[in-house]
């Protein structure tokens, strides 16, 4: 049975795809190893760092991300268009307000996806966009929105 394994189209295909992991591999390991560098790296003068400080923060958070496997996923939309509602219903508990007046969700927040059990699944809601007077959280909803893995 080995013999005929060896010369069959699945066989091929399964090393194929061991090879591709193991070289997928080599490349988180060089990314965490460059983002831990860059962390790291003591030339940068103390005053470079503290202006630098949120940058850090999200390299370090993206470090954090690939370490753990985590994917984030925003909605980002118009105000009161069921965002929070959506993620409600994807989590199947009452985790992010909802209301029928505009702006509920004033900030971002954050909640794991248990359906898929630890798939590192992370669901975000943000504040809507287009809101009156809401410019200060429509930037936060991009910002969220352009760090996360999937909008």
């Amino acid at each position: 049975m080995q013999n005929i394994l060896r010369g069959s189209p699945w066989n091929s295909s399964s090393k194929k795809i061991d090879e591709q992991q193991l070289e997928s591999d080599g490349h988180l390991q060089l990314a965490r190893e460059n983002l831990r560098e860059l962390l790291s790296d003591d030339r940068l003068p103390e005053s470079v760092r503290d202006s630098l400080k949120d940058d850090f923060h999200q390299v370090q958070a993206m470090l954090d991300k690939l370490e753990h496997g985590h994917l984030h996923i925003a909605v980002f939309g118009r105000v009161s268009v069921g965002k929070s509602a959506l993620l409600n219903a994807l989590l199947g508990e009452q985790r992010f307000a909802v209301s029928a007046l505009h702006g509920e969700t004033r900030h971002s927040d954050m909640a794991a996806w248990r359906e898929v059990e630890a798939s590192g699944v992370f669901l975000i809601d943000t504040p809507g966009i287009n809101e009156i007077s809401g410019e200060e959280r429509e930037r936060m909803a991009e910002d969220v929105a352009s760090r996360a893995d999937l909008v």
